[in-house]
């Protein structure tokens, strides 16, 4: 929806909910898409999101459409004030992926009170998918997955799927051996296409792509990326079939994920904004900003240490910002590319020093040109001193070649630790390289200036 239409469906619904404006609030809510309407949602007050959502709860399938598209983080204070027997409709309606999800996000009383509710065959499936992390293939996956046992002709696999109602997205048919065992996969299309007496244990491919229910969420976001896949079969330890991953599920990932990694990225944490109270959110930046302190502190006695030099060549004060400043933006940006290639698993975390040699490689270039242009800005701005324009230049070159090394190799190390690249390298980084950057141009330019 665009941004005008947005904003004109979010000031109507609220119009309508503090005029009591039932009739038109019921008309609006049935002529607009869930998703336009959980976004919107999501703009509101709470208590008039609130009303919204009571008017919903009497068609449970539209409400599990629209708690499904609703930002899953922020569920519990729309539920509030709801109970067990009032939302149990709208969780028998949702997947059990997204039941699971929400679950696990709601307080304890009022998940262990939905649970209660459902059927027994119903929580006892949630409850299961509840016991595997968040982050994982097990965590995000759906168990309402569509199986056929490969013995199944063409004919009888179509009657099936038409018989089927809780099917998640059915891209492809996975088939299945007595033991539950995924031993193959074909498409809806080659299904439709083939002859009806035929068997699916001589159609389909016998090498399927799987995950492991502890799969990561981020590498099954990039096994579905490389081999361009619309759904992704889940098996346990002992190779059967117990879910799928959708590709609306992997873009939900990449999305988390690439938010999750600028925070980290920026020193705010990985906790949704929104749900933070003030002091919540003082304690997670507080410690970045005070980790900055003590690095900007330590480069302030850097400089302190060489007064006698900057006394000496006044000019050498005016350009300590500059090699600071450039050195700093290239180890950001050398590090930023490596989080996203390990992300995307474009980076193996193995070659430390062929994906360090490469960066080297482009930022030398980079601190060539850069250094060019410095060089004679410096020379004018220095009184025409070719010794002090020498120092500048030859100490960006270094810093900014050392500024590539750590940007790229920090990350690589953290990812080979088990530590999140993207938390390795926000303020710790950008502190580390401004000190070294100090450091660099006071030795060269001593050197150089003989001080």
């Amino acid at each position: 929806m665009a941004r005008g239409r947005h904003q004109l469906l979010v000031d109507t619904l609220r119009r309508f909910v503090r005029r009591g404006a039932d009739v038109h609030l019921d008309r609006v809510l049935e002529k607009t898409r869930s998703e336009d309407i959980a976004a919107a949602l999501e703009q509101l007050p709470p208590r008039e999101a609130r009303t919204i959502l009571s008017r919903l709860l009497t068609h449970p399938e539209r409400a599990a459409e629209v708690v499904t598209a609703y930002d899953h983080a922020q569920l519990a204070d729309l539920f509030r004030g709801l109970d067990a027997v009032a939302l149990k409709p709208v969780f028998r309606q949702l997947s059990s992926d997204d039941a699971a999800d929400i679950l696990g996000r709601l307080p304890d009383e009022l998940s262990d009170a939905i649970l209660a509710e459902l059927d027994d065959l119903e929580s006892e499936g949630l409850e299961e998918l509840m016991q595997f992390a968040d982050d994982t293939a097990g965590g995000i996956m759906s168990t309402e997955v569509f199986s056929l046992d490969k013995e199944l002709t063409a004919r009888e696999a179509i009657v099936s799927l038409q018989e089927s109602v809780d099917a998640e997205m059915v891209f492809y048919m996975y088939c299945i051996n007595e033991e539950g065992h995924l031993v193959g996969v074909l498409s809806l299309r080659q299904l439709l296409t083939v002859p009806p007496a035929t068997q699916l244990k001589d159609v389909m491919v016998s090498d399927v792509i799987s995950v492991p229910v502890t799969m990561d969420q981020e590498e099954v976001a990039a096994i579905v990326a490389r081999y361009d896949l619309l759904a992704l079969p889940v098996v346990d330890e002992f190779n059967k079939l117990v879910g799928i991953i959708t590709v609306d599920d992997v873009i939900d990932v990449l999305r988390e994920e690439a938010t999750e990694d600028m925070m980290l990225m920026a020193g705010l944490g990985d906790e949704d904004l929104a749900l933070r109270s003030t002091g919540t959110a003082i304690r997670t930046r507080i410690p970045w900003l005070i980790m900055g302190i003590v690095g900007l502190m330590g480069a302030a006695a850097m400089i302190r240490a060489f007064e006698h030099k900057i006394e000496a060549v006044a000019a050498l004060a005016a350009f300590i910002p500059v090699v600071v400043g450039l050195s700093g933006n290239v180890g950001v940006q050398s590090s930023t590319l490596v989080v996203r290639g390990i992300a995307m698993g474009q980076l193996d975390v193995g070659e430390v020093g062929s994906a360090v040699w490469g960066e080297v490689k482009v930022v030398g270039g980079i601190a060539f040109l850069c250094g060019f242009l410095v060089a004679g800005i410096s020379y004018v701005v220095g009184g025409q001193n070719l010794m002090l324009a020498g120092a500048v230049t030859s100490s960006l070159f270094l810093s900014m070649l050392v500024a590539a090394v750590v940007g790229t190799a920090v990350p690589l190390i953290a990812e080979r630790l088990g530590i999140d690249p993207a938390l390795a390298t926000g303020p710790v980084l950008t502190t580390t390289i401004d000190l070294v950057g100090v450091l660099i141009y006071f030795v060269v330019a001593s050197l150089w200036l003989g001080l």
